[in-house]
């Protein structure tokens, strides 16, 4: 089945930066330096864009460029480690040998325990599904992963396999509802492929072919991006040496500076082997000292995986972008929306064009409402009492189920103001759960309930009203379902403050279904639960 990847294009879109001045000093940066990053977080040598700038002058020195552990954009996201500078290229004598990428440069290694900030245009609130870009232009996602790299480009093999566990910053780069995503990532040729186990319980596979973007315009460069080859640190400039404090516990090293455009590397004095890399619209990456395995890549770890079984026709439930034989559709830019989702069956658009319920999914009043619709969500088997979910359970379920949405229906309920309709993007609804949710702690009791019910509300809605149904069906295939409570929260006469105000107000609208689904003639007999 080919369904919308949770990474993918439905949140497409402009993201404004904060305006701000860059610093005198980094003028030299083709892109104009739009985030104001100071030379310690950015310095651009010579060839660090299409453009043909020549870089920053003055040229990029000890301790510059260095970058670290980095997690938003603005200037001081980012914890710049101690660096020390020792000797500047000149004064180092003999100079170092330059940095391999395999050893004896046959385009051979693996990397056991790799520690990777990736960075790449924002194109979803989850971070999913990004390529690192060529320039700082717009928001950038931060998306920390740990894992294992396997590299041969020494004969017929030219491939990359990434197997990671990656940390969806959502709803902030401090906490995630998903946790960890498992993921593997395959490069071959122009292709690669994206391999997702999605909240443990979905795979899901992405077929791209990814491209960078032309300069400062944003875009596409039509010539597709192969993976990097064993050579590219022939290109490397030294800048000299220095003592840095390095990250994920390594400790502090004498290293080898080196420079390439935007790009830095760092060597152990005495050592070819790279330990740490920077470029601050790319990523951060550190490699533990004995977990490069020079000359060694097991073959069989790229048997079949060209293309991965999961992303041919019968393989992952949900796959985007892959021809049956398992293939890219075409660039990632081309026909992104009509790509990412799953179209709308004729009996969709029938119920979201219908304003009156059966009589089926009515009832009297808001309990017996709740009984009929939780029986039609019973056929699903992981059909789950919404008592038994937490709120955090909650959001996790309507990320993905946003995520996995089919546009046309949301445009008939936009159209005719229905109250269906969807209450802006994911991002706005992650503003208003992070404020409810606070309030939901602050108060406890009755108004955690009103607040996890309401979701439960929600989420239902959402999964029934805006999931075409092959992807609603896979859905309860792998996960658990919510149903709707059966107790209805009113607020209380006495004077609540404006947080708990809020929140009942989010509330009324999460529970907008019993307008529809409690017959009109019913009398007024809700639970009053607060």
């Amino acid at each position: 089945m080919k369904a919308a990847v949770c990474a993918a294009l439905l949140f497409g879109g402009a993201y404004a930066a904060t305006p701000c001045t860059p610093p005198a000093d980094t003028l030299g940066a083709d892109d104009g330096n739009p985030h104001c990053w100071d030379r310690k977080r950015r310095c651009d040598g010579p060839n660090a864009h299409p453009d043909g700038g020549v870089g920053y002058q003055p040229g990029c020195g000890l301790c510059e460029g260095i970058g670290g552990i980095v997690w938003g954009d603005d200037a001081s996201d980012v914890t710049i480690p101690k660096c020390t500078p020792i000797a500047k290229a000149e004064d180092v004598s003999p100079p170092p040998t330059k940095p391999e990428w395999g050893e004896g440069n046959n385009g051979k290694f693996t990397i056991e325990n790799d520690r990777f900030i990736m960075i790449g245009k924002k194109k979803d609130p989850f971070c999913f599904e990004f390529f690192p870009s060529n320039n700082s232009a717009g928001a950038q996602c931060y998306r920390r992963q740990t894992g294992k790299l396997v590299y041969d480009m020494s004969g017929p093999t030219k491939m990359i396999r990434y197997d990671l566990d990656i940390h969806i910053p959502w709803p902030s780069d401090k906490h995630s509802v998903f946790g960890n995503v498992t993921t593997m990532i395959v490069h071959h040729g122009p292709n690669m492929w994206i391999v997702n186990d999605l909240y443990k319980l979905v795979k899901q596979c992405v077929c791209t072919q990814p491209l960078s973007t032309s300069g400062t315009s944003g875009s596409h460069n039509q010539d597709p991006i192969y993976p990097v080859m064993y050579n590219w640190t022939n290109h490397l400039s030294y800048v000299g040496r220095e003592e840095i404090d390095v990250e994920y516990g390594i400790g502090t090293m004498q290293m080898e500076h080196w420079t390439y455009g935007p790009h830095h590397a760092w060597t152990a004095v005495g050592d070819n082997k790279i330990v740490r890399m920077w470029q601050p619209y790319n990523g951060f990456e550190v490699f533990y000292p004995g977990s490069w395995k020079s000359g060694v890549a097991d073959p069989a770890v790229f048997e079949n995986m060209v293309p991965p079984p999961l992303c041919k026709k019968g393989g992952a439930k949900m796959r985007i972008g892959c021809t049956d034989d398992g293939f890219p559709t075409g660039p990632p830019h081309e026909n992104t929306e009509a790509a990412a989702g799953v179209p709308a069956t004729v009996e969709d658009l029938k119920r979201a064009r219908a304003k009156v319920p059966r009589s089926s999914h009515k009832g009297k009043d808001f309990a017996s409402m709740s009984e009929k619709l939780n029986r039609h969500l019973r056929v699903f088997q992981g059909a789950k009492e919404c008592h038994l979910w937490t709120a955090d359970e909650l959001v996790q379920f309507q990320a993905g189920v946003m995520s996995l949405k089919t546009s046309e229906m949301d445009k008939v309920y936009q159209s005719t103001s229905d109250r269906r309709a969807l209450r802006g993007d994911i991002d706005e609804h992650r503003a208003r759960w992070l404020r409810h949710a606070a309030t939901a702690k602050k108060h406890g009791g009755k108004w955690a309930e009103m607040h996890r019910d309401g979701h439960c509300h929600e989420a239902v809605m959402w999964l029934v009203h805006h999931v075409a149904e092959p992807v609603r069906q896979a859905i309860a295939e792998v996960m658990p379902v919510p149903m709707l409570p059966y107790g209805k929260h009113v607020c209380p006469s006495s004077d609540p403050d404006s947080e708990q105000l809020s929140l009942c107000d989010e509330y009324v609208h999460q529970v907008s279904c019993q307008d529809c689904h409690a017959d009109a003639t019913a009398p007024a007999d809700d639970v009053v639960v607060v």
